[in-house]
């Protein structure tokens, strides 16, 4: 069953880092709901991308797997997106 995902994924702030992200994405058919870039704070080297992502928990674990061949990536972090706000 798919569900909706957060992935982080820090890495260097390198020239097409992040479409070689995208495309891997593409390429397993998980759909992008949302991203959000940004670079890290004093450090213009390194940054972090936060992926909103519509998968099943294989294909996600899959994703993942491939991010971290990535040479620019440094690590990933995947939770399960939680949709119940409690006040």
């Amino acid at each position: 069953m798919k569900k909706d995902f957060v992935l982080e994924v820090h890495s260097e702030n390198g020239f097409s880092v992040l479409n070689r992200m995208i495309n891997i994405f593409n390429r397993r058919r998980v759909r992008i709901k949302r991203l959000l870039a940004t670079e890290m704070p004093g450090d213009y080297k390194n940054g972090m991308a936060s992926f909103i992502v519509h998968a099943t928990e294989e294909n996600m674990e899959r994703v993942r797997l491939q991010l971290e061949k990535l040479i620019e990536v440094e690590r990933t972090d995947v939770r399960e997106m939680n949709l119940n706000h409690q006040a």
